[in-house]
């Protein structure tokens, strides 16, 4: 939805009173991460996102890194930079011949008079993974009579690379945090400062010797939180949008009062660790989802949520990250933010809870067959919310 800055200059214009809106010019000092071999973030894409406006002005920072805004209103703005460096750029500067996407976010920054400096953005970010997370249908949906439904929820994982890769050992989880003001006591995460890590709640594996479970280029893994037709089976619900009894996976949590059923016809992933309810219910208000692996997760480190006394999570460091996907509960939740934005800058939200609503990435190119998705490291350019879910489909929700 991005705008130009006209209607800005129109109203800056109107100057003949005491209604003239002030405007003010903001600057944006973009550099890159301290490893490097430059400090200047050339040609790095930032975006200007007024929250109570939702508008968004972009500027590209020139040769010494800064990015000017000439006409800023006064108000609360997500800062939010990118770089995409190709293999060429990033040896130069890292000595590694690896496609990286850099970024930085700040997701709640109240401007209201010209700042006496720029904005310093220092960029962060992870390589680009072989598989992304393709499609996140975490709202859920609403029974015939109005009740909620959570069953059917799904993660699809596409391979976007151009060969076999095998998904033995991948690793998935939710991470740890509200998606937003839920309640009037609601506050984000007390672990948002420590980003060189993601905590997440649970943590599920693909199983496997290693080469059990190969996804060609394109192909994709579906991860249900039930492997059942919801629409007819009789513990379904006949108002879900999904068929979920082709899952590659399903998410069992075996209990002792048996409350997670079973699915004789999809193979479970292996339960690392579970923290939560009876079944893995990804937030219906925004989940964060990270895709790793470990050769060692049994040695990943757990930790107690500051401020709590039972409230455990695991560190997961962003090195070993493959791909995250974010949504957060509506437009003004950037605050609530649990991923870092070196592995995701942005975020998604739906219109509301059980709406059966997904969050599908988009569509970059097309290569013969072979469907090339974007993948920037940043949710809220990579991904859109579509009226229904498409599992194993690019069709028309």
């Amino acid at each position: 939805m991005l705008r130009s800055l006209s209607l800005l200059a129109i109203l800056a214009g109107c100057s003949d009173g005491s209604n003239e809106v002030q405007t003010f010019a903001v600057d944006v000092q973009v550099t890159l991460p301290e490893t490097y071999g430059q400090t200047a973030a050339a040609n790095a894409r930032v975006l200007l996102t007024s929250t109570e406006r939702n508008v968004t002005d972009t500027a590209v920072a020139d040769a010494q890194g800064v990015a000017r805004f000439p006409r800023v209103l006064p108000g609360t703005y997500v800062i939010a930079s990118s770089l995409a460096l190709d293999p060429e750029r990033a040896f130069a500067l890292t000595g590694q011949r690896t496609a990286l996407t850099l970024n930085a976010l700040d997701p709640a920054r109240t401007i209201l008079s010209a700042p006496p400096s720029p904005f310093v953005q220092r960029l962060s970010g992870s390589r680009l993974g072989d598989l992304v997370i393709k499609e996140v249908y975490y709202p859920a949906s609403r029974t015939p009579s109005g009740g909620t439904y959570f069953s059917d929820q799904f993660v699809e994982i596409y391979n976007n690379a151009t060969d076999t890769v095998f998904a033995d050992g991948l690793l998935i989880a939710d991470a740890y945090g509200p998606a937003g003001q839920i309640n009037p006591t609601t506050v984000p995460t007390p672990l948002q400062s420590q980003t060189g890590s993601v905590f997440v709640s649970s943590i599920w594996q693909v199983p496997g010797t290693g080469r059990q479970y190969p996804l060609a280029p394109g192909q994709s893994l579906l991860i249900a939180q039930d492997g059942i037709d919801h629409r007819n089976d009789p513990n379904g619900n006949p108002a879900s949008p999904v068929n979920l009894a082709n899952a590659d996976f399903e998410t069992f949590n075996l209990r002792p009062d048996g409350r997670d059923l079973d699915s004789p016809a999809v193979p479970n992933l292996t339960r690392i660790v579970h923290r939560g309810g009876f079944d893995w219910l990804l937030a219906v208000f925004g989940p964060g989802v990270v895709i790793f692996r470990s050769t060692n997760v049994a040695a990943l480190d757990s930790t107690l949520v500051p401020g709590t006394t039972a409230t455990w999570v695991t560190r997961v460091p962003n090195e070993i990250v493959i791909d995250a996907f974010e949504a957060l509960q509506n437009g003004n939740s950037g605050a609530y933010k649990r991923v870092p934005a070196a592995l995701d800058a942005g975020y998604v939200f739906s219109s509301g809870t059980y709406t059966s609503e997904s969050a599908r990435r988009r569509l970059a190119t097309t290569i013969g067959t072979r469907r090339v998705l974007r993948d920037s490291n940043n949710s809220s350019a990579d991904f859109e919310i579509i009226t229904r879910p498409t599992p194993r489909s690019f069709g028309a929700p």
